[in-house]
């Protein structure tokens, strides 16, 4: 098997719940029934813990700006784990949050929000306003999509990673997921998820970000 990286740290924090998606989309307009974003070329992190840098680098190439300037994925691990909720660099992984703040810090981010059910992330896709990043638990289940193309959260918990949601499909209640696996894992390097494990997911010590980007000259 691909010895493929995860490193996701989990680091709640209730103030969290003072910036919330579904306060910035209150009164969302009429939605469409499916919404996916451009993004560009699936990464690689290999076997390393940098799924944060590489999660918040692809949020950073996906539409509305599909920005290629700014800092690489290894840039924003390491600066995140200096940043982070913990002390030192002797260990493996980061947390979304560190990620969010290291591109707030270098001027690519004005402020960032969050979500804790998928129902707010899928409004949020759909409103047009950008990808989100997720930061959660991940299976055994998950290391490959099945037949059908989706990812299973079932099996035993191998770790904790962060991925881009790039799409939401309100009919199949299906959410779009582009991985930092390389192209040759699932389609393109993407995957779907059912809305109920999602959602199962980020209520399960979960969480999903994303951010108003700053236009950055290159």
């Amino acid at each position: 098997m691909v010895n493929y990286g995860l490193g996701r740290l989990p680091a709640r924090d209730s103030r969290d719940r003072q910036h919330l998606m579904s306060a910035v989309v209150a009164e969302p307009p009429v939605l469409p029934v499916f919404r996916h974003y451009r993004c560009g070329p699936p990464l690689d992190q290999g076997s390393q813990p940098h799924c944060v840098g590489f999660a918040w680098r692809q949020w950073l190439a996906s539409a509305p700006l599909m920005t290629k300037a700014g800092p690489q994925s290894e840039i924003i691990y390491h600066a995140a784990q200096q940043c982070d909720e913990w002390p030192g660099q002797g260990y493996a992984g980061t947390s979304v949050r560190a990620g969010a703040k290291v591109l707030q810090t270098l001027g690519h981010v004005m402020s960032y929000v969050w979500a804790f059910t998928a129902d707010d992330v899928a409004t949020w896709l759909l409103s047009g306003r950008g990808t989100v990043v997720a930061g959660t638990t991940w299976t055994t289940g998950m290391m490959r999509p099945n037949v059908n193309g989706f990812i299973v959260p079932d099996g035993g918990t191998v770790g904790g990673h962060a991925y881009l949601i790039t799409g939401y499909n309100r009919v199949s209640g299906t959410f779009r997921v582009l991985n930092s696996w390389s192209a040759d894992w699932g389609d393109n390097g993407r995957a779907w998820i059912a809305g109920e494990h999602l959602d199962m997911l980020i209520r399960d010590g979960g969480e999903a970000c994303t951010a108003q980007e700053k236009a950055v000259l290159a």
